[in-house]
């Protein structure tokens, strides 16, 4: 049996896109092990696992998310643990998942293994100034160069690749099975949601300030996350939002059927969130529930192309407030949004793209696939 390592370098709790990949290739007949870095050492009580039958190694250098530079001696420790760790096993690729995980597994690989750099976004967006964009541009351009396969969920990676010949398209779209038949659930209130990594704290803030006067309209944020717990401490001030934390995928369901809105808006300083296609923008088509996403970002065209959702800026408190007036003196402004979702919910589903992984596992021809 074939064996494919897994390289993560959050806590795999689990992480639901590398989760799915997993677990497709498992049920292929791959043997898979996911080895994985938690750095706040939130699961010492968890070092080995399976998680639906995958395997599940932790390694535990001590860090801090957010910490920059200082998380660089943890970092090596971890690679050297890896490294040691697979210094005698015999295995068939090396799936790395994004920049740090590709930085392990170039290292480490045996010399008879496939290395597999799975980009989740889009790295040089992550340097504010052109002199770090470039770096970051060179260091990407130098692990792809050695990675024999290259996944990529946008469209600029693969403009900005020279290695297009070896990239392969996998949008993080959610699961049909998991998403595809929600019943919403009924509310005299207009519920904005938001379901995912919670990092952008100051937009969360203008949301609840924006918000904290208009009647029959509750806030949800579900997630964990660097901004969770200054959110949390902050609760007290507003009477109408909710904040649970970090959540088993198979709470999506009951999330997204409680959700009239699902608040998709980040900085934009960040270029990152502003040029990327978050998978709760199409977990929204799928359980068709109408999105809100910031002025200016790569979603806007979309969703006013396709009358789905609303657009506001998110550092603007008044025009949060005045869209979210208007939504809640019009709530039929909603059924609107979710017929013009109706004809995209089928066109965005996991099952229809995850098969693309069989032009590196399965051995199709490889192609790029655009």
């Amino acid at each position: 049996m074939n064996k494919v390592v897994m390289i993560v370098t959050n806590r795999y709790d689990p992480d639901i896109r590398v989760h799915k990949e997993a677990l497709y290739l498992q049920n292929k007949g791959y043997q898979v092990e996911v080895l994985c870095w938690d750095r706040e050492n939130d699961f010492v009580h968890r070092k080995s696992e399976k998680i639906d039958g995958i395997s599940v190694e932790r390694f535990f250098p001590l860090s801090k998310y957010g910490s920059g530079i200082r998380q660089l001696k943890s970092y090596i420790e971890f690679i050297l643990e890896v490294k040691n760790y697979l210094k005698h096993s015999d295995y068939n690729y090396i799936h790395c998942h994004d920049l740090d995980g590709v930085v392990v597994g170039a290292y480490i690989k045996s010399s008879s293994s496939k290395l597999i750099f799975d980009m989740h976004e889009i790295y040089e967006s992550q340097g504010s100034k052109r002199r770090i964009k470039y770096l970051i541009r060179f260091i990407v351009n130098h692990f792809q160069m050695k990675s024999d396969y290259i996944i990529y969920v946008n469209e600029i990676q693969k403009k900005i690749s020279n290695c297009a010949n070896k990239m392969i398209y996998l949008p993080n779209y959610p699961e049909k099975r998991v998403l595809g038949n929600i019943d919403k659930k009924h509310s005299e209130n207009i519920r904005v949601s938001y379901i995912g990594s919670v990092r952008q704290f100051e937009e969360f803030v203008n949301l609840f300030e924006a918000c904290k006067q208009i009647k029959k309209v509750k806030i949800s944020i579900h997630g964990g996350g660097v901004a969770h717990k200054k959110l949390i401490e902050l609760t007290s001030k507003y009477n109408n939002v909710k904040i649970t934390g970090a959540y088993d995928i198979s709470k999506l369901p009951d999330y997204y059927s409680e959700a009239d809105l699902i608040y998709a808006v980040y900085s934009n300083k960040n270029e990152q969130h502003m040029n990327s296609y978050p998978v709760k923008f199409y977990e929204s088509i799928v359980t068709k529930t109408p999105i809100i996403v910031s002025k200016g970002s790569v979603l806007e065209k979309i969703v006013i192309q396709e009358d789905i959702g609303f657009v506001v800026e998110g550092d603007n408190i008044d025009n949060i407030r005045c869209l979210i007036e208007k939504i809640a003196m019009n709530p039929e402004i909603i059924k609107q949004k979710v017929k013009s979702i109706e004809n995209l919910a089928q066109k965005f589903t996991w099952e229809d793209v995850v098969n693309n992984l069989d032009y590196i596992y399965s051995g199709r021809p490889r192609r790029a696939i655009y």
